[in-house]
């Protein structure tokens, strides 16, 4: 991918936005991370996938009754978490199992949360998460960053993503893989979050975005290209591809040209 990025700039955004509710969003986004999950299968024999919290696990529930959905093959992380036990209320992992794990036959050492032990030592609790990353992906000549085949991701109406925010000093780390921060504009403020440079090596990286509380943000992302937002900071790596999955009422402001998925993208896994 490096010698490729070196001269192509980021592919074009696809705003798939004809969702007219929640269910046909569901719908959709379920068929596309069959997909992904499929080519992802059929070229290397897994599926790496990173997912937010926030309302994004209860839009996945189209993938509990999907029988084409190998979940022997997928090997999970978070793209953040909140610095609280795993069955604390806050937490991104908690919400995950219970709107999707606890419900399909995933193996359960193929879900990575972070260590509870190191709960109270931010820095010791990255580097742990980052270890785990590397566990996973930095073999042979692997690249510089880890390469996911989806990175699921969320937007808040202030147009943050993952547990970066606008403004803050993390959105120019470009080393790490993994950081901490303990001054979240939103609580808790305690957080470990996967960096841009992570999520923007990703094959595939999808925005989910629903509601009318997210129409501001989405204009000024995909209209406005405002890059003190922090979901306006997401530019996969070439030939990584970002797909923007919302509906109607999220899009409603935005003049952006919406997208349909390209057919090889949309049928469901084999």
């Amino acid at each position: 991918m490096a010698a490729a990025s070196a001269h192509h700039p980021p592919n074009v955004p696809l705003l798939l936005s004809s969702h007219s509710n929640t269910d046909a969003l569901v719908e959709s986004l379920a068929s596309f991370v069959a997909q992904a999950q499929r080519e992802s299968i059929v070229k290397k024999g897994k599926f790496t996938v990173a997912l937010s919290g926030g309302s994004l696990p209860k839009l996945l529930r189209g993938l509990i009754k999907n029988s084409t959905i190998k979940w022997k093959k997928w090997h999970v992380y978070y793209v953040d978490e909140r610095v609280v036990p795993l069955d604390h209320a806050d937490s991104n992992h908690r919400a995950c199992v219970e709107a999707l794990f606890s419900k399909v036959p995933i193996p359960q050492h193929q879900i990575h949360p972070i260590d509870e032990s190191l709960l109270d030592d931010l820095e010791e609790l990255s580097d742990s998460y980052e270890k785990e990353l590397i566990k996973e992906f930095a073999h042979g000549n692997a690249p510089r960053f880890p390469i996911f085949d989806l990175i699921l991701l969320g937007m808040g109406p202030d147009g943050h993503t993952a547990s970066l925010f606008p403004g803050h000093e993390l959105l120019s780390e470009g080393d790490r893989w993994v950081v901490c921060l303990e001054d979240s504009p939103k609580p808790p403020p305690k957080r470990i979050t996967l960096t841009l440079p992570v999520i923007n090596h990703a094959s595939r990286i999808a925005f989910v975005a629903a509601g009318g509380e997210k129409a501001d943000a989405l204009k000024a992302v995909l209209d406005d290209r405002d890059e003190g937002l922090s979901a306006a900071c997401v530019k996969p790596v070439f030939p990584g591809q970002l797909y923007w999955f919302t509906d109607e009422a999220a899009a409603a402001k935005v003049t952006f040209p919406r997208s349909q998925l390209p057919q090889r993208a949309s049928k469901g896994s084999e």
